[in-house]
């Protein structure tokens, strides 16, 4: 989908230092304490841990590693960087959580096929993680497939929101508090986790069972239309010939 790619993209290192400040909680961000253990942030009355975002940084990651070596391991702006990874991630599991809440709101609901697609997306990504991996994430299958299903319902929300997608989301972000862990949040840093950078991540993994709407509509549209025009070539061709043999048969 256009729109949520725009936020779930590979990000490159310059545009990284740009995303310092803290994008995801929205502009009602409020820090205050009495969160539950391993809780990072709450969005009005849910909560989110650190298990959902460590998958969210450990994509960043690794999409940096592929991308840039270990530049943001490495490098003299290694703490701008990872900086700005972590704050990126902060930023996409809140637009996730949020388009969420936004599903709720207007009964917006996975189908039954789009939960076992979830289901199938979170069986390809475990298989490719490293013991290393599992081991930072921090989150068991059960898990792994409630997140892929609310990355599904973020799409499908925001799908059918249509061109007012963007207005709902600041509409719902102006009347919506957002409370972040500071402390907690402040606390955690990133490390470089072995695995296999060639291996599907979670984007990637999603995206072979969902496939982007653009490229799916296109390819059945215009399956339809090919298949719509030699209906339509077929039925001319039979019109003429009983046109043509019914004239035959008057003339005779």
């Amino acid at each position: 989908m256009p729109g949520m790619n725009r936020y779930f993209k590979k990000v490159a290192i310059g545009l990284l230092l740009c995303a310092l400040i803290l994008t995801g909680c929205g502009r009602s961000l409020i820090f205050t304490t009495g969160f539950r253990r391993g809780e990072v942030f709450r969005l009005g009355s849910r909560g989110c841990k650190i298990g959902d975002v460590r998958v969210y940084l450990l994509e960043l990651q690794k999409q940096n590693e592929a991308l840039y070596g270990d530049a943001i391991w490495e490098s003299s702006d290694k703490e701008a960087l990872q900086e700005a990874v972590k704050e990126q991630a902060l930023a996409q599991v809140t637009r996730v959580k949020a388009l969420g809440m936004i599903a709720v709101s207007r009964n917006v609901m996975l189908t039954k096929e789009e939960e076992r697609l979830a289901e199938e997306a979170e069986q390809n990504y475990y298989a490719s993680l490293s013991e290393q991996e599992i081991k930072y994430l921090g989150v068991d299958e059960k898990n792994l497939q409630r997140i892929f299903r609310e990355y599904a319902l973020a799409e499908r929300s925001y799908n059918s929101l249509g061109d007012e997608a963007e207005q709902v989301y600041e509409e719902f972000y102006q009347n919506t508090q957002c409370d972040l862990n500071t402390k907690y949040w402040q606390s955690i840093t990133l490390k470089k986790v072995e695995g296999d950078l060639e291996a599907p991540g979670f984007e990637a993994c999603y995206r072979q069972v969902f496939p982007e709407a653009g490229e799916s509509e296109e390819t059945d549209g215009t399956g339809e239309t090919e298949g719509t025009e030699e209906s339509g070539e077929s039925e001319e061709t039979e019109e003429s010939e009983q046109t043509e043999g019914a004239e035959e048969k008057s003339q005779q």
